[in-house]
């Protein structure tokens, strides 16, 4: 396709998915193009400049500025499995290499120092690549979708991984993060299902959400002491992750920050943590014990639900509320003790803890919410006589026994309500 001479510009996605476009020639006219502009031109071999242009040239019909110093555009289409960046380019485009399925192999120079969003995105066929360390800033998914690429070294001139930069790179092995990086932001790594170990220097003081969701080999991780905070979903469905240290700097766990980590055994929430969010360890089925410090003050909606290991929990007398279905489906729960301070207890907070046998509720909950209870076949609530709870209790049906608070030697099942 041949481009008028009448044309000065070429705007942003110009071209978009043109996928039976195999050739274009920029006549000297053009003087800006937008990015994006041959974005998933699947089948495009050449891009050809007229020889005029003075912003623009081609070398083996790839584009780049008139300098030589920005790779814009590397065909789709090309059949070639190896491919060196000239020494001139100091910067690789936006999309650069969007999709070049046969590339392999990719040679970048110590002269480039940026390497743009989704300039390798879909690049599944690339095995290896030396990322120079003349580079400082690593584009949006730069990198996803390069599911052939075993292994990445991020040069120390790094300080942020980029959304996605290196999502669904699922032959990823290992990755080396230097203590240049002070964030790593959402979804660096998810969906990097053969990542098995990773290294997060103490420069990093947040962790994006889904930041490694999906990395379902991931057995192991160590956050350092500088995290202040875990974003949603960080590390959701890390199905092999046994154990994981929460740092005391932390302070705020997403929702879902570890929700469907199912080898997940223990872990130990720091003194740091005031709340923990919703469904934070939702379905992680093997979690047998957790530690809620002093500091938190509610248990969100569905924070523990469906975590079916779970034999014992202490909620500590700094909690105030017990979100909806905060421990629903902890079939192996049986004993819990709600502290004074709690005054709300949500709905179906605690439905179908089937071992659940023994929950003594203070007379500090004003409100319970539908179902709280539910499907508890063994359980016996002990309540003080008058209390709300109570009348909860005969309102839906509950087992239930009163205790008088101010007789200490008194049996907590001196008086059994009759729902």
């Amino acid at each position: 396709m041949n481009i008028p001479d009448s044309v000065t510009s070429i705007g942003e996605e110009a071209f978009y998915q043109c996928s039976s476009l195999t050739d274009v020639t920029i006549p000297d006219s053009v003087t800006s193009i937008g990015k994006y502009a041959f974005f998933d031109c699947s089948s495009m071999t050449q891009i050809s400049v007229s020889e005029g242009n003075q912003n623009y040239c081609q070398l083996d019909g790839v584009l780049f500025d008139r300098e030589m110093q920005t790779l814009i555009c590397y065909p789709a289409g090309k059949a070639q499995a190896q491919y060196t960046i000239p020494d001139s380019v100091t910067s690789i485009g936006a999309a650069a290499f969007y999709k070049c399925s046969s590339l392999t192999d990719v040679t970048i120079p110590d002269s480039v120092t940026s390497i743009g969003a989704d300039a390798f995105y879909g690049c599944s066929s690339l095995t290896d690549i030396t990322i120079p360390n003349s580079v400082t800033s690593i584009g949006e998914e730069a990198f996803i979708g390069c599911s052939s690429l075993t292994s990445v070294t991020i040069p120390d001139g790094v300080t942020s991984i980029r959304k996605g930069a290196f999502a669904a790179c699922s032959s990823l092995t290992c990755v080396t993060i230097p203590d240049s990086v002070t964030s790593i932001e959402a979804g660096a790594f998810a969906r990097c299902s053969s990542l098995t170990d990773v290294t997060i220097p103490d420069s990093v003081t947040s962790i994006g959400e889904f930041a490694f969701a999906e990395c379902s080999s991931l057995t192991d991780v160590t956050i350092p002491d500088n995290v202040t905070s875990i974003g949603e979903d960080a590390f959701f469905c890390c199905s092999s992750l046994t154990s994981v240290t929460i740092p005391d700097g932390v302070t705020s766990i997403g929702k879902g920050a570890f929700a469907a980590c199912s080898s997940l055994t223990c872990v130990t929430i720091p003194d740091s943590v005031t709340s923990i969010e919703a469904g934070a360890f939702y379905k992680c089925s093997s979690l047998t014990c957790v530690t809620i410090p002093e500091s938190v003050t509610s248990i969100g909606e569905g924070a523990f639900v469906y975590c079916d290991s779970l034999t014992d929990v202490t909620i500590p007398d700094s909690v105030t509320s017990i979100g909806e279905r905060a421990f629903a489906y902890c079939d192996s729960l049986t004993d819990v003790n709600i502290p004074d301070s709690v005054t709300s207890i949500g709905e179906v907070a605690f439905a179908r803890c089937s071992s659940l046998t023994s929950v003594t509720i203070p007379d500090s909950v004003t409100s319970i919410g539908d179902s709280a209870f539910r499907g508890c076949e063994s359980l016996t609530l002990s309540v003080i006589a008058g209390s709300y709870a109570e009348q909860y209790c005969r309102e839906n049906g509950l087992q239930y026994t009163t205790y008088d608070p101010d007789l200490e030697d008194a049996p907590t099942d001196w008086l059994t309500g009759t729902p």
